[in-house]
């Protein structure tokens, strides 16, 4: 692992998608706003609770994997995190950062099932009834004893987001569908094993793309590698997957920011926000809605 010094101010799988799209900041469907370009790029598969397992990730300006952990308390995460956010930055995470509503689905989880349904891709509902968003969300809490800014419609330089990598990974390499890699019933081994080593491939296929991705220098990536290849169990895989899915955090933020034409911002400030990569079909859609609301 390689600690920052001093924060500057400032398989294979197909190439990231090439198309582009821009559109106006509103209320309920933004394209992410061009700001000064963060030092560090930072993914969070934010447990929901201190017991969980939290994968974390870092890649610098030029696309290199600085680091990536699997840790539990808040204490430790924050620590793993401070050194990497004393500069510009953006942090994302896959958890839910603004949550108010007493039931149901927020507005920018109803978005990504509309847009993203048809591909598999649809949110857990994050509410106030859940104990675990009761007195507002861990992202949140984290987030603000970090001193990020959580508002997409301005250009902080110490910034964090909402993301799902779900929808990322099919506008990221033209999916058909989303890479089923996480535990549900019906899916034995064999299967979570072959769609995390296609998960693995396209993201180290990114070292050629826009923005480059590169992992295999980084001796924990290696590391990952070897005891993905190597697992024979669902208990190995997922020892695996949170530090997997904080790399996937981490460069959806930084495709966000060098790409922000090819991404949107859905949902609103009141009710919280997702980030993620869009096909052009999508943007298309999204906004010309967007024109008619």
């Amino acid at each position: 692992m390689t600690r920052p010094a001093s924060p500057r101010s400032s398989g294979s799988g197909p190439a990231s998608r090439c198309g582009s799209r821009s559109s106006a900041a509103t209320a309920t469907a933004t394209a992410t706003p061009r700001t000064e370009t963060p030092s560090y790029f930072v993914g969070v598969d934010l447990a929901r609770g201190q017991r969980g397992v939290t994968g974390l990730a870092v890649i610098d300006d030029s696309g290199g994997l600085r680091d990536v952990a699997t840790l539990q308390s808040d204490e430790e995460i924050l620590a793993w995190l401070s050194p990497w956010v004393t500069g510009p930055c953006l942090v994302a995470f896959d958890a839910p950062l603004i949550v108010v509503n007493p039931s149901g689905k927020r507005l920018c989880e109803r978005l990504i099932g509309q847009y993203f349904g048809r591909y598999g891709a649809h949110c857990h509902s994050a509410n106030t009834a859940n104990p675990s968003f009761t007195d507002g969300s861990r992202a949140l809490r984290i987030a603000e004893l970090l001193g990020l800014d959580t508002d997409p419609t301005r250009t902080s330089v110490r910034r964090a987001a909402e993301v799902y990598p779900h929808p990322a990974l099919v506008a990221l390499f033209d999916l058909p569908r989303i890479l089923q890699y996480k535990a549900k019933p019906g899916r034995d081994f064999n299967h979570l094993h072959g769609e995390m080593l296609r998960l693995v491939g396209y993201l180290e296929s990114l070292a050629d793309a826009s923005p480059p991705l590169h992992l295999n220098t980084t001796p924990k990536w290696q590391t990952i590698r070897k005891n993905l290849d190597a697992a024979t169990r669902k208990a190995d895989l997922k020892r695996l997957e949170d530090a997997i899915d904080g790399v996937v955090c981490a460069y959806i933020a930084w495709y966000a920011t060098t790409h922000p034409t090819r991404t949107r911002t859905f949902g609103n400030l009141t009710t919280g926000t997702i980030l993620t990569p869009v096909t052009p079909p999508i943007a298309t859609r999204y906004d010309a809605a967007l024109a008619g609301s």
